[in-house]
């Protein structure tokens, strides 16, 4: 069965929209990773008794207050939510569009 032109570009776009799909998905599995080791970070800060921790940045540890270090972790994990938030809404709107192009395949090929 030969293809029309339009079904061609179509199937290209579908396949595009994929590995959007799958390259976001990624980026989200990241930033989730990030997350989860921020919140271990805030948790073992919980049970310093010592008002100092220490900030690894790079290669280099930096003496902080257990406070400054509290907030900068929580600044971290809030600005990584809100990439998470426009992250799924991305993915939302490729996964209509994704499915808006295989219901226009399938009725393509039927025809």
């Amino acid at each position: 069965m030969e293809l029309s032109e339009n079904a061609r570009e179509d199937v290209m776009k579908f396949q595009q929209i994929q590995q959007q799909l799958q390259m976001i998905m990624l980026q989200k599995q990241n930033i989730q990773a990030q997350i989860a080791e921020i919140e271990n970070a805030l948790k073992e800060l919980e049970k310093i008794k010592d008002e100092n921790a220490y900030e690894v940045i790079g290669n280099i540890m930096i003496k902080k207050s257990k406070k400054e270090l509290e907030k900068s972790l929580k600044d971290k994990k809030e600005l990584l939510n809100l990439r998470i938030s426009t992250i799924e809404k991305q993915q939302d709107k490729l996964t209509k569009n994704a499915s808006e192009l295989q219901e226009k395949l399938s009725k393509q090929l039927k025809e």
